[in-house]
């Protein structure tokens, strides 16, 4: 196994993870307003000096993903810019010596269900055969960021069988979504622990029943209409209702997924992704080389 930490693109990152003793990055660009709006070539500016980085540090880039992708039109075609820029990751990725691809299909309104789910297929076996010619394995996310729905065994049961060589990158902090304070993550691990083939790092503390597809709506319109934010933060939850505090600090049982990994011998990335509002600055940095700690104690395969 391999630990790393989700990071801008650029040389700072992998110089930061050479001092936490980790290694590898990984790098998301995502779509839109989740990406901050930057053009894959704007970010590909960063190439030489990243791999410059990565030779001087033996830091590599485990991963670069692209999820919240709206790559599917209102007929369920490919939007070529789109499909142009999930390209140029790709292209991005593989030159610095990437071996995943992380992506998404977000949810087409227009669509029915059906169409929805057979569109998705066709892009992701587009997706997964381009990135496989690249010399890389394709991950769909289980987040629902930017209206992804093939994150649950639901949509897991249609859309891998029909995508071969698709496998799942998953988080189970997104699984308290699906299964409320519990979560389903032990369920799902089990279920699907073959066709994980990367790993997120995040804690979760949840107080009561999830609302996170709330939350994920009010974002987005906070972000669409940012001139009513006042109004609309006094709506969201409160402060005591939910955080991302780091791995081995929440109540997730990661000594039983980490069980789960090893039972179907899992020996691929995890990736420490920072994710809370309250874990910030010098604690934040704190708990990053907490998780580091515990997290290096389950590791058993090297």
């Amino acid at each position: 196994m391999k630990l790393g930490i989700i990071g801008a693109p650029e040389a700072q990152s992998l110089l930061h993870a050479k001092e936490l003793g980790l290694d590898f990055v990984e790098f998301d660009c995502n779509y839109g307003l989740y990406g901050g709006g930057r053009a894959i070539a704007d970010i590909a500016r960063n190439q030489d000096a990243i791999k410059k980085a990565s030779e001087e540090t033996g830091v590599g880039v485990g991963a670069v993903g692209r999820w919240s992708s709206h790559i599917l039109d209102a007929q369920g075609e490919i939007i070529p810019a789109e499909w142009n820029e999930v390209k140029a990751l790709i292209d991005f990725g593989a030159a610095l010596g990437s071996e995943n691809y992380l992506c998404s299909v977000a949810w087409v309104p227009e669509l029915t269900y059906y169409k929805n789910v057979t569109a998705a297929i066709k892009v992701l076996r587009e997706i997964v055969a381009y990135a496989a010619d690249k010399g890389m394995q394709t991950s769909i996310v289980n987040c629902m960021m930017g209206d992804n729905y093939i994150r649950t065994p639901e949509l897991w049961r249609l859309v891998l069988p029909e995508v071969p060589g698709l496998g799942i990158k998953y988080d189970p902090s997104h699984s308290f979504v699906h299964g409320g304070q519990n979560g389903r993550y032990i369920e799902e691990a089990l279920e699907f622990g073959k066709d994980i083939k990367y790993v997120h790092i995040k804690g979760v503390l949840q107080r009561g029943e999830s609302r996170e597809p709330q939350d994920w709506a009010i974002h987005d319109m906070i972000y669409a209409v940012p001139e009513a934010r006042e109004y609309i933060d006094a709506h969201r939850l409160p402060d005591n209702a939910y955080d991302n505090p780091p791995a081995g600090l929440d109540c997730i049982n990661w000594r039983a997924f980490f069980g789960i990994l090893y039972k179907y011998f899992y020996d691929g990335c995890l990736s420490i992704e920072p994710h809370s509002s309250t874990w910030r600055g010098e604690k934040g940095e704190l708990g990053v080389k907490y998780t580091i700690r515990y997290i290096r104690d389950l590791m058993i395969l090297d």
